[in-house]
């Protein structure tokens, strides 16, 4: 993997895909095409069977039609040339099935940390015809830092957050919200509140975001 850059870490959450499936579906990848440029996952390593079982390969980004500036040496001159499936971006990763955990690096102007599992998303879920099937990168580093930030506020004096349909990273968590906007025939909820108390809001963030970390199929349940 390459040596500097920052790395994000998630969980791959699996729903009717094994193990075994997705691993196969990271050798084998498909290509999909996503507005003018192609991806696919290349230069891939196989070590399922390896003591510490892994699986690394790069999330490509390339353009069939792909033109560069070259050197015409007759002229002095920079001019364009056609670059077949010229590579825009290239993103390394490493996949460890012991704790469905993965690795990925954010690349600059190319695939940020948003896009990789996105498009990760649609290249395996390809494989399968995308038939009741779902694989989803749920970000851990974001659940870590976002909690540990909690745990170092006495007071909660104002909370709000905006959902905007369809967030696939949370869908297993917000199953009623969705079927709200749905009913409501909107495009995003918003929700505020703020307390002028000493005491201020009552939340019990901290308790829900122990118990996303621990569990993948921890779900919310009300009083």
């Amino acid at each position: 993997m390459e040596k500097s850059g920052r790395y994000y870490l998630g969980r791959v959450i699996k729903i009717n895909l094994s193990q075994t499936e997705l691993m196969n579906a990271i050798i084998s990848s498909p290509i999909i095409t996503k507005g003018k440029f192609d991806w696919t996952i290349t230069d891939c390593v196989d070590a399922r069977d390896n003591s510490i079982p892994f699986v690394y390969g790069k999330l490509s980004k390339y353009a069939k039609d792909g033109h560069a500036n070259v050197v015409d040496e007759g002229s002095r001159s920079q001019i364009k040339a056609d670059v077949p499936n010229l590579v825009e971006a290239s993103s390394p990763f490493i996949y460890l099935p012991e704790f469905s955990g993965i690795a990925y690096l954010h690349v600059w102007n190319g695939i940020q940390e948003d896009v990789f599992p996105r498009r990760f998303k649609s290249i395996v879920e390809e494989v399968f015809g995308r038939f009741m099937i779902s694989c989803e990168i749920d970000p851990l580093s974001d659940y870590t830092e976002f909690t540990q930030k909690l745990r170092n506020i006495s007071t909660l004096t104002e909370i709000s957050g905006t959902v905007s349909p369809p967030n696939p990273l949370f869908g297993r968590l917000w199953g009623e919200l969705n079927d709200y906007i749905s009913k409501r025939n909107a495009s995003e909820v918003t929700v505020k509140e703020s307390s002028s108390k000493p005491s201020g809001i009552k939340s019990k963030l901290i308790e829900l975001m122990d118990g996303i970390m621990k569990s993948k199929d921890y779900l919310i349940t009300h009083d």
